[in-house]
This record gives structure tokens, sequence and C-alpha cells, in this order.
């Protein structure tokens, strides 16, 4: 299980690095360069964005980190319910 985990980081942190490589690679002139995320400390997300469509990334990100929060307290639920014994991992 925990290799999947690794895989998601490598593949989360690949997607940023061609992500950040791809304009710097364009030909193209005028290219337009509009980015958002989301930091998520305790249950506070700060949300940011810059560019000519920031307003839907910032939107997009708080989106995703109100799913992000839904999932992580379905699975907290879902594990609370199980004894002791059966929550260790191997």
């Amino acid at each position: 299980m925990r290799e999947i985990g690794f895989i998601m980081i490598f593949l989360g942190v690949l997607l940023f690095l061609v992500a950040a490589m791809l304009p710097m690679l364009s030909l193209a002139k005028g290219v337009e360069i509009s980015g958002g995320g989301c930091i998520i400390i305790l249950f506070f997300p700060i949300c940011f964005g810059y560019g000519k469509a920031s307003s839907l990334l910032i939107l997009a990100s708080i989106i995703l980190a109100i799913v992000l929060m839904a999932f992580s307290y379905l699975i907290f639920r879902t594990i609370s319910r199980y004894p002791e014994e059966q929550r260790s991992m191997p």
C-alpha cells in the first residue's frame, strides 16, 4: 500500500514540473500563464491565484479542498468504527 503513495507523490511532482516547464518550452508568442492553488493548514484552506483565469482557478481549488476535507472525514469515520486491533497496518 505504501508503494501507491510513493507513486502518487512522484506523479504529482512530475506533473508539477511538466506544467512549469511547458510555458518555457513553448515557442508561441503571447502565451498567458494563470495559476492557482490551495494550501490546507489543519481545517483552514488558504487559496491563491494569479493571471487572467485566477478567479476560476481559485474556485476550483476551493471546491477540491472541500472535496478533500469531506473525503478525509469519511475515511476517518469509517476507520473509527473498527476496533483498535484491526486498525494497525502490516
